[in-house]
């Protein structure tokens, strides 16, 4: 048992030993790996400070070839200033002193044409402006009469004109057409003449067919000319009823038009009656608070002098009572008799203002001068 025991310790002991070792063999694994590590990182870092150092020696280089250049560029543009200045100086100075004058000269030039450029646009502009707002007030408004007349005439004119110029271009299609007849009858006429001089000597029954041929060839010209003259009577009615047509179409339009100003002007006193009563009403209700208003005032004025009377009498009684009684008594009495004479004055100019506030307010005074009256009567009584 003792030796199984040991045996048991011992594989105990033997697999913790190659525990112990697997652990250390992977410790030393990474710290061998950590090793290299820092190893590539110090090399890494090693190489980083020196792209770092070129990087300044390049930078560094930059900076002094920018500098370089900077200061060649001021060398150059002080040169450059200097030659300009040269040059300058060598100009002639009268050949300068005429220049400027001919620049002065034509700038002067230019701001009067761009003066006189201004002045036309802002001219026309305003023409424009104007010529608008008469083409609206035309458009808006309708025209007055002596326009309106002559508007009419001349569309009655073009009128007469056209039915003239139909007329006429009728007339001469008509008169073209008895040339033609006339022709083809003095054709027949020479025709039959021929005839009846190459047959003399014929029968009488001849003779009558040839006077009936004439009779109805005169006939037949005398209804052709009744014709004309009937066509002539016809043309006259048509212009007759054109004119009176045209008349009839003036006399409308003058009748709509006066019937326009009829209604405008009947709006415009319908307005203007409305107006009035509106300002009539506002008269009345002015007039009503001024007359309330007076009527208070006179109220207050009586109360305050009634007031004042009342102080006056309190304060002379203050004063003698040292004295006798009589003496206090009649002053007082004097007191009161000068405040009731006051009173009875501004009651007298009151009930003669009030009649005629009355006649003026006709409904809202009444009441208030009615309420007025019996302040005073018991103001009055009171004395």
């Amino acid at each position: 048992m003792f030796v199984q025991r040991l045996r048991t310790e011992n594989r105990l002991l033997r697999q913790r030993i190659d525990y112990l070792e697997a652990e250390s063999a992977a410790l030393a694994d990474r710290l061998v790996k950590g090793q290299v590590n820092l190893a590539q990182e110090a090399e890494n870092s090693i190489n980083i400070a020196h792209e770092l150092s070129k990087l300044r020696d390049i930078n560094s280089d930059a900076h002094r070839k920018l500098e370089q250049a900077y200061d060649t560029i001021r060398e150059l543009s002080c040169s450059r200033q200097g030659t300009m200045l040269d040059a300058m100086i060598q100009v002639d100075d009268t050949s300068m002193i005429e220049h400027i004058h001919s620049l002065q000269q034509e700038l002067i030039e230019c701001h009067n044409r761009q003066a006189d450029h201004e002045n036309t646009i802002r001219e026309s502009k305003i023409r424009i402006s104007e010529l608008e707002a008469a083409n609206k007030r035309l458009r808006e408004h309708e025209p007055i009469e002596g326009i309106a007349g002559l508007q009419e005439e001349l569309i009655s004119v073009k009128m007469r004109e056209a039915e003239s110029n139909l007329a006429v271009k009728e007339m001469r299609q008509r008169l073209a057409e008895l040339e033609q007849q006339w022709a083809c009858l003095v054709v027949f006429s020479a025709r039959l003449a021929k005839i009846t001089a190459s047959i003399i000597g014929a029968s009488t029954d001849g003779d009558d067919g040839c006077i009936t041929v004439r009779e109805l060839e005169d006939q037949l010209m005398g209804v052709r000319i009744k014709d004309a003259d009937n066509l002539a009577e016809l043309k006259e009615m048509r212009q007759k009823v054109m004119e009176l047509e045209t008349q009839n179409h003036v006399c409308t339009n003058q009748l709509r038009r006066q019937d326009e100003e009829m209604k405008r002007i009947r709006e415009e006193m319908e307005a203007v009656q409305k107006m009035k009563r509106e300002l009539e009403v506002s008269l009345r209700q002015e007039r009503q608070r001024g007359v309330q208003r007076e009527s208070e005032l006179n109220e207050q004025c009586i109360l305050e002098r009634w007031t004042q009377n009342q102080l006056r009498g309190s304060s002379v009684c203050e004063v003698d009572d040292d004295s006798t009684s009589h003496l206090s008594v009649g002053s007082n009495g004097d007191v009161f008799s000068l405040g009731s004479e006051d009173l009875n004055a501004l009651v007298a100019d009151m009930t003669m203002k009030v009649p005629a506030l009355d006649d003026l307010t006709e409904e809202g005074s009444n009441t208030e001068t009615e309420d007025s009256r019996p302040k005073v009567r018991k103001i009055l009584n009171s004395f």
